[in-house]
């Protein structure tokens, strides 16, 4: 058995056989988008090690498959029931896809192995299981119905808020943004119609669904409830599973939504206008908690070349593979996006500048060794970056400017280099 000498700790995926070139070759550049890969010599190794430790996935080569003895297949082929397996193969008839099915592989690959989607679909196979179902408001003045809608929505997985008072739903949104609004249509102090015109006067919750909830059953006020930023009428008393159901629907489509409008098609980060939104929530959260904050602006050197000599296709992958590495290596609590072209952003909560420039620097190091390609070529890339640090006088756009300022005197020094701002 060989083990990758990325020396990370990321998501483990198993290879075999060891003797292959491409696998070796997968292995390397695996460890750089913080994949643990070790390669087996043999398929009874890779067996062993499987039944004691818990890999992510594993990749095997369908020659080596189609020469095991019976047992050896038997045995792989029941791996493929607890773990995720794909199989790389010489070709992609149908005969051969239809094995590597039978044999329980979830993904298959012809040589030459294209690593951009090997990594898209092994992100794919190895995803966490989301969280939370979802993120619901309650506003409804009394308290045991509140709590009995969130009871069952806490049950199906939903992380719930409850508001008995509607004047405060302003304060709760603001504190905990949901992708759901449950509202009661009579209340006292505020009717349901009236807070949901207050919830549609602001830009930034027009687009979160709101649900009504009441016994009214005058047609012609739940028209006019609708009307005023309603997306659907509920009414009371309702069986807990169509609430569940209803809740649900609309928050898988809020989402899809709402990823169109903040994400970056290509990439699947945050777009330019939403990244600055959450930089701007992030250097208003460091002056109020007193708290470091490091932003930096990443740039793909020489990028207008790798079109020009590969294609835009080309340099669409290389701008995937950056995106892909800096989810991989950066934390959940970072805020990553992509800022324009060739151009990425990263803002890191709780981070000195120095040490920020660092874990810059590291990724830096891990995307200059990354083999691209183009067809049946392949090219290496580097990055520059500037990095500049939060102090008493900053806010998002200082922030960027001077990342700017310092990933200038970086491209301008020579570039495949980090600089922090003095």
């Amino acid at each position: 058995m060989q083990e990758n000498s990325s020396g990370n700790s990321g998501k483990l995926i198993f290879l075999w056989p060891a003797t292959s070139a491409d696998l070796q070759e997968a292995a390397l550049q695996l460890g750089y988008y913080g994949y643990a890969a070790e390669l087996f010599d043999t398929a009874a190794d890779l067996l062993l090690a499987a039944g004691t430790r818990n890999p992510t996935s594993a990749l095997v080569d369908c020659g080596a498959v189609a020469g095991l003895a019976g047992a050896d297949k038997t045995a792989l082929s029941a791996l493929s029931r607890r773990v995720p397996l794909a199989c790389m193969s010489n070709g992609g008839g149908i005969d051969a896809r239809l094995g590597a099915v039978r044999m329980g592989c979830q993904a298959y690959f012809t040589r030459p192995l294209d690593m951009t989607s090997l990594l898209d679909t092994l992100d794919r196979l190895t995803a966490p299981p989301q969280a939370e179902a979802g993120r619901v408001l309650i506003v409804d003045d009394s308290p045991a119905l509140a709590a009995f809608y969130a009871a069952h929505l806490n049950e199906a997985g939903f992380v719930t808020q409850v508001v008995t008072d509607p004047l405060k739903t302003l304060d709760a949104l603001n504190e905990h943004p949901p992708e759901l609004i449950l509202l009661d249509m009579n209340m006292p102090g505020a009717s349901g119609e009236e807070i949901a015109e207050v919830i549609r006067q602001q830009e930034a919750y027009l687009s979160i669904p709101i649900v009504f909830l009441s016994a009214e059953s005058d047609v012609s006020r739940q028209r006019e409830a609708m009307s005023l930023g309603g997306d659907e009428f509920l009414h009371k008393p309702i069986e807990p599973e169509h609430l569940i159901s209803a809740v649900k629907s609309r928050v898988i489509r809020y989402r899809s939504l709402r990823a169109l409008m903040v994400r970056d098609s290509l990439t699947g980060l945050l777009n330019h206008t939403s990244f600055k939104e959450r930089l701007r929530a992030e250097a208003a959260r460091a002056k109020r908690q007193g708290k470091p904050l490091s932003v930096a602006l990443i740039d793909i050197d020489f990028f207008k070349k790798v079109n020009d000599t590969y294609g835009h296709p080309a340099g669409d992958r290389v701008i995937k593979n950056l995106s892909r590495l800096l989810k991989q290596r950066l934390r959940g609590a970072d805020v990553i996006g992509r800022y324009g072209g060739e151009e990425f952003a990263v803002a890191l909560p709780d981070t000195p500048i120095q040490t920020a420039a660092r874990v810059i620097d590291n990724i830096r190091e891990s995307f200059a060794g990354i083999v691209q390609h183009a067809g049946d070529k392949t090219f290496q890339v580097t990055l520059s970056a500037g990095v500049s640090g939060y102090d008493a006088t900053s806010n998002g756009e200082s922030l960027i400017q001077i990342a700017d300022e310092a990933l200038y005197v970086a491209k301008h020094g020579g570039r495949n280099q980090v600089k922090a701002a003095a």
